[in-house]
């Protein structure tokens, strides 16, 4: 498809996110069985759970715009996913907690990744005039930004401090 116009553009993007949000998803299966932390776990399993809320509200808004998922593959996301499976699920670790800071620091570019990628489309509907897709935009990117600060307050406690320790 040629992207010839504002609309294009946000069509492709809202494609290639829904793809993004699909690929971290897939590693953050993975990155459960590999954290020791039990409220990490809790919180990776909680991220699964928004970012297939959020995948459901840009499919919704894709189906509104006569477009499905299509077959787009977010080589942004392909090259995140790579390095948190590299240094996370491959890595040797002398310490449990020390993995667990690592997988926080891989799963936070992921996470810090969708917030763009929101931010961007967000900031596209609001140009088109599509006001409705700008606010579901928004709160998906917010929640987003939300299980980020998890994460941050998740490091910043013990895991950090247990690594530190380690």
């Amino acid at each position: 498809m040629a992207i010839n116009n504002l609309k294009d553009l946000y069509i492709e993007e809202l494609k290639d996110l829904y793809d993004a949000n699909q690929q971290a998803n897939d590693t953050v299966e993975k990155l459960i069985d590999a954290a020791t932390d039990t409220d990490l776990k809790a919180a990776l399993e909680r991220s699964i759970d928004g970012t297939k809320e959020g995948n459901a509200q840009i499919k919704a808004i894709l189906d509104s715009h006569g477009e499905g998922v299509g077959n787009v593959t977010c080589q942004g996301m392909k090259g995140l996913t790579k390095e948190a499976e590299k240094h996370v699920l491959k890595e040797k670790y002398g310490d449990d907690s020390v993995r667990d800071a690592m997988l926080i620091s891989q799963y936070q570019r992921m996470a810090h990744y969708a917030i763009t990628g929101y931010g961007s489309v967000e900031a596209f509907a609001k140009r088109l005039g599509a006001l409705e897709d700008a606010q579901k935009l928004e709160t998906c990117k917010e929640q987003t930004m939300e299980g980020d600060l998890e994460f941050t307050k998740l490091a910043q406690g013990s895991i950090n401090e247990a690594a530190r320790a380690a």
